[in-house]
């Protein structure tokens, strides 16, 4: 009896153990509730986990030797691909200028360059040291050399990175003069160089020389005899000088009616007359007065209306030369007036010679004032129109705007206001924009109606002009 509870307790013992639940994770030793495992079935479970053992090995050293198979691979790979050269003259080729262009030619090809010292001993030659793109059309012979000893010299002394640097291109230039054993420097400020090496230049059969700086281009059939340095002043300072107008426009909302992002097209015609003139039906300027040219522009953006001549004429006077957004029309004014303090007016004016007399009167009326002539930027543009309208009317020495129209047209003008002068315009302008405010001189413009603006009409606006100009003088 007790044989059988025995057994029975077993039994029952195994049973509630095959119900305990599982770990996820089963240990590997011996289950739980079982004390009596056979020989065989640990035999088996030996050879179980010794096969899965070897199987776990297996697959290890599979994946390393897979890895180590992909790894050698990679390597091989590697070292089998060979890099792409870099060319470091990339940036050169991609310039566009032509003085690196014909110095490349000259280094790929082996050519040795030439010593340029008795040519730059000659100082009207430093011009050659521009480089600019036009030179190449306008002396080829003396400017392929020059590019290429100075493509030799930037590249050995500072490598090819050196060749498009445009803000120590002046430095490497005056540094190229002084490793000829040459004292000399290379003057031209950095603004000007890297402006002027931006030209686009091309030819033609009519132009030799077309230059052009985003929309602004200048047409020239030549150079009058003279030397293409002789308008990189003028190409920079009335370029720049032209882009400040059209932003000053802007901001002040000055622009209304005018077409400010316009192509502007510049024919350096210098025939003779001593006059420009714009063509309305196209706005293409002809330019005989380098300094008249951003007068012109703002003709050629839409100021074309003759009724009232003084207003359109003014107005074009007053943006384009008495703001000073082209600093050379100011530097030629200190010139002369430099030169009337130095006396070199008094025997022609003592003479009874009326433009010397005028040169005279205004260095004084313009000193006396308190007027500066040290620098371009401080000239006091306002004060020298006022000066200058102010002494034409003492002297009577002046052509009127009507005498202008005529040569220029070839027909007499009828328009109001044609009896003064551009000065004269210009001076009215100003006081006008000064007492009354610019809007309302725009505004009586493109009205072309003066009197219902200012309440008052031209004769009336003159005289107070006048009264101003006798007081301020």
């Amino acid at each position: 009896m007790k044989k059988i509870v025995i057994a029975f307790l077993l039994l029952i013992t195994v049973l509630l153990g095959s119900c305990v639940n599982t770990p996820q994770e089963p240990p590997i030793d011996e289950p739980q509730g079982t004390e009596n495992v056979t020989e065989e079935n640990t035999e088996n479970a030996t050879e179980e986990n010794t096969e899965n053992a070897a199987e776990e090995e297996t697959e290890e050293e599979t994946e390393e030797e897979t890895e180590e198979e992909t790894e050698e691979e990679t390597e091989e790979e590697t070292e089998n691909v060979t890099e792409a050269p870099t060319d470091p003259f990339a940036s050169v080729r991609a310039s566009g200028e032509e003085w690196l262009s014909w110095g490349l030619a000259a280094h790929e090809s082996g050519k040795q360059a030439e010593n340029l010292k008795e040519f730059f001993s000659n100082r009207t030659n430093m011009t050659y040291l521009t480089l600019y793109d036009h030179f190449f059309t306008y002396d080829k012979e003396k400017s392929v050399p020059v590019a290429e000893a100075l493509f030799a010299f930037i590249y050995s002394e500072y490598g090819a990175e050196a060749l498009t640097d445009l803000d120590r291109r002046c430095e490497y230039k005056t540094a190229y003069l002084k490793s000829l054993g040459l004292d000399m420097e290379y003057v031209q400020t950095k603004e000007v160089e890297s402006f002027l090496a931006s030209m686009d230049f091309s030819s033609n059969e009519t132009y030799q020389y077309i230059i052009s700086f985003d929309n602004v281009t200048y047409y020239f059939k030549d150079f009058s005899a003279g030397s293409p340095a002789q308008y990189h002043g003028f190409l920079y300072h009335n370029t720049t000088g032209l882009f400040e107008m059209i932003e000053y426009l802007k901001a002040q909302d000055f622009d209304e009616g005018l077409d400010t992002e316009r192509a502007f097209h510049y024919y350096m015609t210098f025939d003779g007359s001593g006059y420009s003139k714009t063509v309305y039906t196209t706005g293409n300027m002809y330019i005989n007065d380098s300094y008249s040219a951003l007068h012109e522009a703002v003709h050629a953006m839409g100021i074309t209306k003759h009724d009232n001549i003084w207003l359109s004429e003014g107005l074009c006077n007053y943006f384009g030369k008495s703001l000073g957004f082209n600093e050379q029309i100011a530097a030629s004014y200190i010139q002369i007036l430099m030169m009337a303090k130095q006396g070199y007016f008094d025997a022609q004016a003592s003479a009874g010679n009326k433009q010397y007399l005028l040169c005279k009167q205004v260095y004084e009326g313009y000193t006396a004032r308190g007027g500066s002539l040290d620098l371009a930027n401080t000239f006091d543009l306002r004060l020298y129109t006022d000066v200058f309208a102010k002494a034409e009317l003492d002297l009577n020495v002046y052509k009127t705007l009507g005498d202008a129209y005529k040569i220029v047209n070839n027909k007499d003008c009828d328009s109001i206001g044609d009896e003064l002068s551009y000065e004269q315009a210009t001076s009215l302008v100003a006081y006008l924009a000064d007492t009354y405010g610019m809007e309302k001189v725009l505004e009586a413009y493109h009205t072309q109606d003066v009197e219902s603006v200012f309440g008052k009409g031209y004769e009336a606006l003159k005289a107070e002009w006048l009264t101003y100009l006798n007081a301020e003088n």
